[in-house]
């Protein structure tokens, strides 16, 4: 249940950062790391992001990272989805960045629910990952299991053939 980011920041003197983010829990802040060493915890609050504890992050690397995740689809492809099907889905949790899971409505006619899922999700997928979505009835007495990946957009252009 863990998201894991590989955020890079650049530096003065023109080298690269490369920090990992890691949250363990959705509601919990997310950690900072350097080589394995927690340089500290930041969370988002009403007026952004801000660093709870551990040393003393630069403004600048706190925003930067603050915008880095908010980037990310995790963050909202869940209401992508909820929005697509608001009668039918009741509530969407984000386990890690590639693993969700839906809980439908109830009187929904889930095998039929099952095929618009698959048919229109992927379209919606920006990550280059596999996601996994366990998707329950209301009362979770069925489900299925569906590893969906984004749909390559399909160019009007032919490829080069030699003659």
């Amino acid at each position: 249940m863990m998201i894991e980011l590989d955020f890079f920041f650049n530096l003065t003197n023109d080298d690269i950062m490369h920090l990992q983010l890691k949250q363990f829990k959705v509601t919990e802040p997310w950690t900072v790391l350097l080589h394995d060493q927690e340089l500290g915890k930041i969370i988002k609050e009403r007026e952004g992001w801000k660093q709870l504890s551990g040393n003393v992050l630069p403004e600048k690397l706190i925003h930067g990272m603050g915008v880095f995740i908010d980037e990310q689809q995790h963050q909202y492809l869940p209401d992508e989805i909820r929005l697509r099907w608001p009668a039918l889905i009741e509530e969407i949790i984000v386990n890690s960045d590639a693993e969700y899971m839906v809980i439908c409505k109830p009187f929904v006619d889930f095998r039929s629910f099952e095929k618009m899922f698959e048919e229109f999700v992927p379209g919606m997928i920006k990550e280059e990952w596999a996601i996994n979505f366990k998707v329950y009835s209301h009362n979770f007495d069925n489900d299925f299991v569906k590893q969906l990946r984004r749909k390559n957009e399909k160019s009007n252009y032919h490829p080069i053939q030699k003659w």
